[in-house]
């Protein structure tokens, strides 16, 4: 809209835009502001002398300018790769509580494992399960073009992270929506995912990593495969650059346990993470959240500057400034999941003053709409809810004629008269209906099962297709995108689908899973650990197996089955956490298309054998000679390979568990009765086990590992019944002796696994086979269901 001249302007707009020019001033929130509407009006000439000298251009200030050299490092998004995004009738439920409240008992934890249903299926149990829902959005409607900034306002819970998650395709699976999103006039496909940036409000990145490593990283994957390693990495430094990381780029990210960089630092690093790519458009949870006005503010121009690069922005923003109000392009502002204002930034106190609701003198703009959003605004004739309602209903009615542009008087009737005699007579009709969480669109009381699904999936046929067969876009000449319904065309059907090829995916996984862990691995914690679980166990049997009697062998299976039950009992509960804890930085990369799953499980699980190899070998190197186990070459590595697979073998019931129900206490619970049950029916702990459940054994690693030692340690080996004559009782059953091939005492035993009480024979080729295949089999087996559970709970993104 054209400016006016102070002579042209009317009394009104005059009064309103001294208001919205003074800066921040006292909330309006829980107070009586009684004859909005009719407010004395406020003379140019009589404002404060500060007002005057800006108008006058005298001695202006200008605050928080940003530094534009540092943000034109960054290229420009080339026409035929921008996006214009739209969204229209976009509704989301959400599940409910039963009627009646909660139940007295507490609920049992459930398991989530994943089902494996065909999508016909899905469709036919959805409306059943989406009867029981809660509405959060109402028929929203918009769009954003390149070069715009697009702010989601309004209070906690009124649906602004749901709205950019729906946006971004990264919604829960839970939450039933309908409506279309498109850009560029099509449903989104991976070639357009790959062209949108999404930074969570929760700044998912790892601790361990500095700054340069996590974007080093994530331009080896991301970016495309034409640019060789000299261009990615001058990419990196120009973001590095571009948004002020310089001084910190070799600091690590931190968290709460580990001090790193600031709260600024670590939301422009986020930011970084995506601008690698140089996004067609970029999606923020709010970005500010957490950081003072200041570095908000930095942050928003920063914004702003970024979208003149043909970008579309869309940001959540929970309470602005009013100088970083100022920043945003258009907004769209929510109440418990309605519209209550939608289009240009600086024309919603326009708006609302020409529906009676004026600015307050000395209040600043977005406190007010915030106000309004929450039904702290009070009026003569209207309590606070009643104006929140009343305002639903003007807005939801004028958008209904002017859904994508919004409020606009340049481009529509800027005249709000004709709302006000049709909002009056359905006014009772209406708040009965947002009573009961309907908007008037809903009011003929369809259930969510009953509406067609938001197709939300990605289309991977559009990845064949031709970039010339994309709906071109009819956008005016003159506004903020600029681009023609050519220029908007997808981009190029050629590029590749991902930015690595596959093994350089595997590589560069593998060698960030080793630095992700160079913190909690081969920590002096786990060294402590092991060298005194190591020096303790060996004291204990301190050269015990040097004999050859059965007494002597009773004890060194006791520590075959100690070493053995340590390292998998300690590498299953901490396998739990291995998938839990990186699950949610899974989702977010993968949703961002930075390489394929397969990629990241085979470099995530290879990078723990090194490391999860290490300090256990120290363990067994003490007990092994501490113990005197078999002193031969074939028998120490023969022992050494054998526990590291029965620790491999745990290791994958663990990350099996902790895929399946990502809850680790639930997880830990399951664990524990599982291994125990191993245990017991390994055969040392209980060896007459009643026939009718003695094949739990059969299904247990631990007899299958324990029967491989015990056949290392005994095979080809005399060992002798040694008795006291003149010890009386039990006494006389057993003794040892330091010479039994010559002690008159000693016996020599004609059947080992007899006389030991074994299960397997020590002399058995059969199970000499057997043992080490079942390990194997079993080992490939949990860790392929390792990766189907894996997959089927990533396979929304």
């Amino acid at each position: 809209m054209e400016r006016m001249s102070s002579s042209e302007m009317s009394e009104s707009d005059r009064n309103r835009r001294a208001r919205a020019f003074l800066g921040d001033g006292v909330s309006t929130s829980g107070r009586q502001l009684s004859g909005l509407s009719n407010s004395s009006p406020v003379d140019f000439e009589q404002a404060p002398s500060s007002f005057k000298r800006q108008k006058a251009g005298q001695h202006q200030v200008t605050i928080g300018k940003p530094d534009k050299n540092t943000v034109d490092l960054l290229e420009e998004v080339p026409q035929n790769n921008q996006l214009y995004l739209e969204y229209s009738n976009v509704r989301a439920w959400v599940p409910a509580m039963a009627p009646g409240g909660a139940s007295i008992l507490p609920s049992l934890p459930k398991l989530s494992i994943p089902t494996f249903k065909s999508s016909a299926t899905k469709q036919r149990e959805a409306p059943a399960a989406a009867d029981n829902m809660r509405q959060i959005l109402f028929n929203i409607t918009g769009c954003c073009r390149p070069k715009e900034v697009l702010a989601l306002m309004g209070p906690s819970g009124s649906g602004k992270t749901t709205l950019l998650s729906i946006i971004g395709s990264r919604a829960q699976s839970a939450m039933r929506r309908t409506g279309a999103v498109t850009f560029n006039g099509q449903k989104l496909n991976k070639r357009f995912k790959r062209q949108i940036g999404f930074v969570m409000q929760d700044d998912l990145l790892y601790e361990s990593l500095t700054v340069y490593e996590t974007l080093y990283y994530a331009a080896m994957l991301r970016l495309p495969q034409h640019m060789d390693h000299a261009a990615k990495t001058e990419r990196v430094e120009t973001v590095i650059t571009a948004l002020g990381l310089s001084s910190c780029k070799d600091t690590i990210i931190g968290g709460f346990f580990r001090k790193g960089i600031s709260g600024g630092e670590r939301k422009r690093a986020s930011i970084g993470h995506e601008l690698l790519i140089n996004p067609s458009i970029l999606l923020l949870d709010e970005p500010t959240s957490g950081l003072d006005s200041t570095t908000a503010m930095h942050l928003l121009q920063l914004l702003r500057q970024l979208s003149q690069g043909g970008r579309a922005i869309v940001t959540t923003i929970h309470q602005p400034s009013s100088r970083l109000y100022q920043q945003l392009d258009k907004l769209l502002l929510l109440s418990q999941g309605h519209a209550l204002y939608y289009g240009r930034g600086e024309l919603a106190d326009e708006y609302f003053d020409k529906l009676g609701y004026t600015l307050p003198y000395r209040v600043n703009v977005a406190d007010f709409i915030l106000d309004l959003s929450s039904a702290d605004v009070y009026t003569e004739g209207r309590d606070g809810e009643e104006s929140r309602m009343y305002l639903i209903s003007c807005t939801e009615t004028y958008l209904a004629k002017h859904p994508t542009d919004g409020y606009d008087p340049s481009k529509s009737d800027g005249n709000l008269a004709w709302l006000r005699p049709s909002i009056d007579q359905q006014a009772l009709k209406h708040d009965q209906s947002l009573s009961n969480g309907r908007s008037h669109h809903d009011e003929t009381g369809v259930a969510a099962s009953m509406l067609p699904a938001m197709d939300d999936s990605v289309d991977d046929d559009a990845d064949e297709e031709d970039g010339n067969h994309a709906r071109g876009l009819d956008i005016e000449e003159g506004n903020q995108a600029g681009v023609s319904g050519k220029a908007a065309a997808v981009p190029q059907a050629n590029q590749r689908r991902w930015g690595a090829t596959y093994p350089n995916q595997i590589r560069i996984l593998f060698i960030r899973s080793v630095r992700t862990r160079r913190f909690q691995s081969l920590s002096t914690q786990d060294l402590c650990q092991f060298l005194i679980v190591g020096v303790l166990s060996g004291l204990f049997w301190l050269q015990r197996a040097k004999s050859s009697t059965t007494a002597a062998a009773s004890d060194t299976l006791g520590l075959l089955f100690f070493e053995l039950l340590f390292l998998s009992f300690r590498q299953l509960f901490v396998a739990l956490f291995t998938f839990p804890d990186e699950f949610k930085m899974l989702l977010k990369e993968r949703a961002s298309g930075m390489y394929r799953l397969s990629a990241f499980y085979f470099a995530r699980t290879a990078s723990d054998l090194p490391m999860d190899m290490a300090i256990p070998t120290l363990f067994l190197l003490l007990v092994y000679f501490m113990g005197h186990l078999r002193y031969t070459a074939a028998a120490f590595f023969a022992n050494f390979f054998t526990v590291i697979l029965v620790m491999l073998v745990a290791q994958s019931y663990g990350l099996l568990l902790g895929t399946i129900v990502m809850v680790p206490k639930t997880a830990q619970t399951l664990a524990a009765i599982i291994m125990l049950t191993f245990i017991l029916t390994g055969g040392y702990f209980v060896r007459g086990i009643p026939v009718w459940i003695s094949w739990f054994k059969y299904i247990s690693f631990i007899f299958y590992g324990y029967g491989q030692l015990v056949h290392i340690e005994f095979k080809d080996r005399n060992l002798y019944t040694c008795t006291d004559p003149n010890a009386a009782g039990s006494a006389a059953a057993s003794i040892d002796v330091s010479n039994p091939q010559t002690d008159p005492r000693c016996v020599l035993v004609t059947n080992i696994q007899s006389a030991l009480g074994l299960q397997q024979g020590v002399d058995s080729k059969t199970w000499k086979i057997i043992n080490p295949c079942i390990l194997i089999f079993t080992l490939v087996l949990l860790r392929v269901l390792v990766y189907v559970a894996l997959r089927r709970k990533t396979s929304r993104v």
